[in-house]
């Protein structure tokens, strides 16, 4: 979004006329959604449908293999410049017509996000299970034309790509544990959009797996697939779908056992200096008023150094002072755009109400008026998760005999962006992408396939909550 249509949409303070501030608050679990005491299984009970799952999904192995070489030769691309790219409108109809062929309900929304929504099997109340991803894939690199080599019982030696690229086990330790199994790559000419392709092999199988196999018994399920995540604008158009499940997993994750619980809340904080024009020389007489000196002076006060994202490490915030410009191309309009990033939004609020003080001295310090927008780009999931989203997670992955990494992500994902428009949080699952964004991406064939097992044991999960 422009920054003009920034100061258009948002609501704008104003300091030197009128001064406000505004709190934002989470979504809470609405009253009647509250969810219910677990009934916990005997372990017996987990592991045999374990089992049954592992013999189902492996009838799918191959498919979801072919399926994955098959995405990535769609040109998918999003852009930072338009809202929607041809690209990935082709893209969306391709994947619409493939679903739709498997008898749900299948919608395409006007802004081309994929909703799917299967119905429960069972006659006992469940919680809604959703999942997500994306198909749209970076514009950052090169993303036409791309041809996936499939490396079957990679032996451990270096792989040369086109272009001078290089994969070797030092370069990517990970590869160590990939010798012997099936990995993909691209030619290096390009990257291989694993990112997020993987995400949706493994979702679109996994409707495959129960369209085909009805016997299986499972709750209702909503699935949506979103266009441009890549551009960090998932979650724009969401309310075209009835996405809102209880319980949320988005495949769109690393490595094996790898699983999002947690990532920072993002705002972008715009402030504008108005400064009066005039002739400088004669500025004593005629009102001038020159905007740089106290935006910088603002700058300062609100970034300072033990703030900085070179100073943030963990669970650590940061606030970043990311550029000054002219406000609309105008001289006497200085403007300044701060990145806040936390785990915690109080501390984010925190910093809002000290930076709001400030400007509004140097705003009555200078005589110049001083705006503030506040937009918000992503929030944190674990403050607002469902709380038998872990111990849904991790009995899938342990019944997958996956070893669950539980992390913490100091940037933002799909679920979060979600998570601004839904008010629920919801964790992000590995689908085996490494390298993303890169002419060095690669694919384990291997955690694609545990996660698409993991998807199909977490249906099991909410079928056995009571």
């Amino acid at each position: 979004m422009q920054i003009k249509q920034l100061f258009a949409v948002l609501s704008v303070f104003v300091f030197g006329a009128s001064f406000a501030s505004q709190a934002y608050a989470a979504t809470a679990w609405p009253a009647n959604n509250t969810p219910r005491e677990r009934t916990y299984v005997k372990d017996s009970v987990r592991k045999n449908l374990g089992q049954k799952n592992a013999s189902l999904a492996a009838k799918y192995r191959s498919t979801m293999l072919d399926r994955f070489l098959k995405y990535t030769t769609y040109d998918s691309q999003s852009s930072d410049a338009t809202d929607m790219t041809p690209e990935q409108i082709e893209t969306a109809k391709k994947l619409y017509a493939e679903i739709q062929k498997f008898g749900f309900k299948t919608t395409l929304s006007e802004h081309y996000y994929i909703y799917v929504e299967i119905p429960s099997n069972v006659n006992w109340q469940t919680p809604t299970l959703g999942f997500s991803c994306h198909y749209d894939t970076t514009p950052d690199i090169i993303g036409k034309n791309i041809k996936a080599q499939k490396i079957a019982k990679y032996d451990g030696k270096p792989i040369q790509l086109k272009n001078g690229h290089t994969m070797t086990l030092e370069t990517d330790p990970y590869l160590k544990q990939m010798i012997g199994k099936t990995i993909v790559t691209s030619d290096g000419t390009t990257m291989l959009s694993a990112d997020d392709k993987a995400g949706v092999s493994v979702i679109v199988t996994l409707i495959q797996t129960l369209a085909e196999n009805p016997a299986k018994k499972h709750g209702k399920i909503q699935i949506v697939i979103t266009p441009n995540e890549d551009v960090g604008r998932s979650a724009d158009y969401i309310e075209e779908t009835p996405y809102n499940p209880d319980l949320a997993f988005d495949f769109d994750g690393g490595v094996n056992g790898e699983v999002v619980v947690s990532n920072f809340n993002a705002e972008k904080v715009i402030y504008r200096v108005h400064g009066v024009n005039g002739h400088q020389s004669m500025a004593a007489e005629n009102g001038y008023r020159n905007a740089w000196k106290p935006a910088c002076e603002l700058g300062a006060a609100c970034a300072k150094d033990e703030w900085l994202p070179n100073n943030s490490r963990g669970q650590q915030g940061y606030v970043e002072l990311h550029h000054m410009d002219m406000g609309d191309g105008k001289v006497n309009v200085a403007e300044l755009d701060f990145r806040l990033r936390d785990f915690r939004q109080q501390n984010i609020d925190d910093w809002k109400n000290y930076a709001d003080k400030v400007a509004k001295e140097i705003s009555a310090k200078y005589g110049v008026k001083i705006e503030r927008a506040i937009a918000k780009q992503y929030g944190n999931v674990a403050e607002n998760i469902h709380p038998q989203a872990h111990q849904v997670v991790a009995n899938a992955l342990k019944n997958a005999g996956v070893t669950p990494n539980f992390k913490e992500e100091r940037a933002g994902t799909t679920a979060s962006m979600l998570m601004l428009k839904l008010g629920k949080g919801a964790y992000t699952v590995f689908t085996g992408q490494n390298n993303p964004h890169a002419f060095t991406e690669w694919l384990s064939e291997e955690d694609m396939y545990k996660a698409y097992l993991v998807a199909l044991n977490m249906t099991d999960e909410v079928v056995m909550m009571k």
